[in-house]
């Protein structure tokens, strides 16, 4: 294959951002809300019915039925449970077993739906027993998603500058980031522009518009946490 010459990548660079621009242009943020919101209903409720001695394999049945319950026959990708050190695997990473839960233990799960033509999406972790260090790390994902949503709001950071902000945040915690590209655009299904990571993005983050996702690990244990939502 032909190598793209600087000017030719650089193009292709531009084309991308302005992509970026016209969809999100188009998009609904009201509904963009009411869809995050139903996600992380949907989250709720398979979170509050998960117990050890489960498999991950139960635990998509669950988000399944959940899904028929609200009347949901699309998907823009399929529920991720991950249980212990599966929840190092990111949504690139496929696991090759069926974990089962145990009395300690930490868990995540991510769903992502299409209701009225809209994606939502939103992704949570919650430690079993009362392991501290499990404990901590379940709670990190959600305490630096909301310093680095407040940081948003307040200083209008491009992308790039955002989660160079998140990565000083896990550090501080004592944790690894362990997700690239990390972030995503919304809306309208498919979604279409931006597709390197919200990391990656050079420009500002429109509110309504974008997923921010915040994966680390612990840097001893084989365990992670994640956590995502739409920013607005």
């Amino acid at each position: 294959m032909q190598e793209l010459t600087p000017e030719q990548m650089q193009q292709r660079f531009n084309e991308r951002i302005a992509k970026t621009h016209d969809y999100c242009a188009k998009q609904n943020t009201e509904l963009a809300m009411a869809q995050a919101r139903l996600a992380h209903q949907l989250v709720d409720e398979v979170l509050n019915a998960v117990q050890p001695g489960m498999r991950e394999s139960e635990v998509r049945h669950l988000a399944e039925a959940c899904f028929a319950g609200h009347g949901i026959t699309q998907l823009w990708h399929p529920p991720y449970v991950r249980f212990g050190p599966h929840t190092l695997l990111t949504f690139q990473e496929i696991a090759h077993d069926d974990r089962v839960l145990e009395e300690d233990d930490i868990a995540f799960i991510d769903l992502g739906i299409v209701s009225e033509g809209i994606e939502g999406d939103a992704g949570r972790t919650v430690a079993f027993g009362k392991n501290p260090l499990l404990q901590h790390l379940a709670q990190s994902s959600r305490t630096i998603f909301k310093t680095a949503h407040d940081y948003w709001k307040t200083q209008n950071p491009t992308g790039i500058m955002l989660y160079e902000f998140i990565y000083k945040q896990a550090e501080a915690l004592g944790l690894k980031w362990n997700l690239d590209p990390a972030g995503h655009l919304i809306g309208a299904y498919p979604h279409k522009g931006w597709k390197r990571g919200i990391n990656h993005f050079p420009e500002t983050i429109e509110a309504g518009r974008w997923i921010l996702e915040i994966q680390v690990r612990h840097p001893n244990m084989d365990v992670g946490s994640f956590y995502e939502d739409l920013l607005y």
